[in-house]
């Protein structure tokens, strides 16, 4: 068994010299062109999140959490919205109170996320929940149901442009480009571009929910913005 494995580890040492003398180069050795491909893609989201928060302390004659939220569902379904499937608890907490003087009470409070899918419906939940005496609303994160398929697309995009970019290069000195020796993703910060937004976001729903009172418009929600680059090696003819 020893003399076998000898044996074999020869013959793939003679094979591995014969081949680095045939003449073949290794593709880090040929002359190539290294481009890289950018592609910006917007996306207006269809998943815009809220927290909504629902507190005793926040309501004149001390509302119950729990007849606040039957109001708060009531009010949703009003608006056609699925309370199933887009509503859920975050968080559900009480505080102790104590009085000097009188009962003690604990104070309750419930942290709600709810999906509503366009600016529309945005605008319609803020000005319903609104005139229920439940304003404690922030947007968290916008996104979309087919984000990694756009940004899948917007990849390929850039790996086309960078394909497109050697070509032009290359044809400016009566060149050519041959295969692709190498292919890779530059990591973005897609994430940290979402995040900036939401500021903008809610922002602009401010100035817009006061000025059109009883007018329900299309909030101009500012779309996503997905940033992807490719690098490419392609052989230099």
């Amino acid at each position: 068994m020893k003399h076998t494995f000898k044996l074999f580890a020869l013959l793939f040492l003679c094979y591995a010299f014969s081949f680095s003398q045939s003449g073949q180069k290794n593709f880090i050795d040929q002359p190539f062109i290294e481009v890289t491909g950018t592609v910006e893609t917007e996306i207006i989201p269809n998943e815009i999140f809220l927290k909504i928060v629902l507190n005793e302390n926040d309501k004149r004659g001390k509302l119950s959490i729990e007849k606040q939220e039957n109001q708060m569902i009531l009010t949703l379904k009003t608006l056609n919205i699925n309370v199933d499937k887009n509503l859920s608890v975050l968080d559900f907490n009480g505080s102790y109170h104590r009085k000097f003087l009188g009962d003690n009470e604990v104070v309750k409070n419930k942290h709600y996320q709810l999906i509503v899918n366009d600016g529309k419906t945005l605008g319609e939940v803020y000005e319903a929940l609104d005139a229920c005496d439940i304003s404690n609303i922030s947007i968290t994160k916008t996104s979309h149901t087919e984000l990694e398929t756009f940004r899948r697309e917007t990849k390929l995009k850039a790996l086309k442009t960078a394909k497109e970019k050697a070509n032009d290069y290359t044809a400016a000195i009566g060149q050519t480009i041959g295969k692709a020796i190498f292919i890779q993703e530059i990591s973005s910060n897609n994430f940290n571009v979402l995040a900036n937004q939401l500021n903008s976001i809610n922002s602009n729903y401010t100035q817009e929910y006061q000025s059109f009172a009883r007018k329900i418009e299309n909030l101009n929600l500012k779309p996503i913005i997905l940033k992807e680059t490719v690098m490419a090696k392609f052989i230099l003819n």
